[in-house]
């Protein structure tokens, strides 16, 4: 027995099908991933290290360039 999920349409075909349906009623898609004004703040983004103590993580991300972009997560 073939367990395999189908799909009804691909992806990009589902993409199109839903702008299509929103310019047929005169609306606008919102993104799936806003990006955020290039004039706003950046936030910072919440990572792990995997096999790395707290200290040890740390360390990592304060040696890491660009590293007030990220916080520890947790």
């Amino acid at each position: 027995m073939d367990r395999r999920a189908s799909r009804l349409t691909s992806p990009a075909a589902s993409r199109r099908a839903k702008s299509w349906l929103a310019a047929a009623h005169d609306e606008r898609l919102r993104p799936t991933h806003p990006v955020a004004p290039i004039d706003a703040p950046e936030l910072p983004m919440a990572i792990s290290f995997e096999g790395l103590t707290k200290a040890e993580q740390r360390a990592a991300l304060a040696a890491f360039p660009g590293g007030r972009r990220f916080v520890l997560q947790g």
